[in-house]
């Protein structure tokens, strides 16, 4: 390979610079490498001058995103003229999935050498699987974090990897002690979802409390959320921890009740006895069963295929349900998950996926 190897990375939003800044590690133990692209601190922290703000692709939902459009579109062009000036050997989109593909069809144009390839697989085996032919339109690579996932996009003839879930990086394998005398409640990391959940949570654990008095619950809370949970478990025997600390106290709880996300995954890698439970708008709720073609919402249940972790979902998330799952908790073996997301070998996920990128590079340092 060549000394001047060049590599652009976008990054939208705060888990994409994570996983950017890891990329970026592993790359550079394997080559010398010129990073360019858009980016958080994380990545910055490992020399990336970030072409503008990340945080201008941090824009969720449909009456966020409508004002901002003209912003959007001059970042989307400014990013297609960096790339192009550049021509670089690889461009890795991360996430910002709407930015990054208008931003690889335009710029693959003119970028005749370039090898396009995103990280992190858009969920087609749960919606849309349309976009699987989407991406083999657009990109050369695709790296997944699931090992179901290559499959859905192979079929159209794009290169995809399962390279292992970066959950496995973020919390180890030691095994501690869980103490018995509190639990681990989630009530989720959006004002809406806090607001939906955490009074049926609040109930639940009161009901826990009433079978042991001396019970207590444990709440990692972000400070601008921390009110609106607060109001809810108000008077209850709670302590608040920074979300920093939640793997600590994944690997300590002896239970806990989340609400359904990724929590769910770090839950089950961290090997703690849980329940997910989930409610949403019902006119959302109804219009979604007509969309979503997996009736399962926790992944392990769907890497499995079959529920072995209690889900309360919508219509049955209500205390009644919830207290029923902890009760009659099937304790699966969680300690096989860990190696289920852990990748095609040994070598840490971000190392296998830096791999994979350097797989598209000839031996002169061109892009193949």
């Amino acid at each position: 390979m060549s000394q001047n190897k060049s590599i652009y990375i976008i990054a939208g939003e705060e888990s994409g610079d994570v996983l950017g800044e890891r990329l970026m590690v592993s790359l550079h133990r394997l080559e010398s490498f010129s990073f360019y692209g858009i980016g958080g601190k994380a990545m910055q922290e490992q020399g990336l001058d970030s072409l503008f703000p990340m945080t201008d692709l941090s824009v969720m939902g449909i009456f966020e995103i409508l004002p901002r459009i003209p912003k959007l579109l001059k970042r989307i062009n400014q990013t297609v003229d960096d790339i192009v000036k550049i021509q670089p050997d690889i461009v890795i989109t991360i996430d910002a999935p709407d930015f990054s593909k208008r931003v690889v069809k335009k710029a693959k144009k003119n970028c005749p050498n370039t090898k396009f390839i995103h990280y992190v697989a858009p969920t087609v085996w749960a919606w849309r699987e349309g976009r699987a032919k989407t991406m083999a339109d657009l990109y050369d690579g695709l790296i997944c974090l699931l090992p179901f996932e290559p499959p859905y996009f192979e079929k159209y003839g794009l290169k995809a990897d399962f390279c292992g879930h970066p959950i496995v990086e973020t919390i180890d394998n030691a095994i501690l002690e869980r103490p018995d005398n509190h639990i681990l409640i989630l009530p989720g990391s959006r004002m809406g979802e806090i607001k939906r959940m955490a009074p049926v949570f609040a109930d639940t654990f009161m009901r826990m409390k009433g079978m042991n008095p001396n019970l207590k619950a444990i709440i990692p809370a972000l400070p601008h959320l921390r009110d609106e949970i607060e109001e809810h478990f108000f008077g209850m025997d709670v302590t608040y921890i920074d979300p920093k600390m939640r793997f600590n106290a994944f690997k300590t709880a002896p239970f806990a009740l989340a609400t359904s996300g990724t929590v769910g995954l770090e839950l089950a890698v961290a090997q703690c006895p849980h329940v997910i439970a989930y409610k949403m708008n019902p006119l959302t709720w109804h219009l979604l069963k007509f969309f979503v073609k997996i009736r399962m919402a926790h992944l392990v249940n769907i890497m499995e295929g079959r529920i072995i972790i209690p889900e309360c979902i919508q219509n049955e998330c209500t205390v009644d349900n919830i207290m029923n799952s902890v009760l009659d908790y099937p304790n699966p073996n969680l300690s096989a998950v860990r190696d289920k997301l852990a990748g095609s070998n040994e070598k840490p996920p971000s190392q296998q996926a830096a791999e994979f990128i350097t797989a598209f590079l000839s031996k002169d340092g061109n892009a193949i």
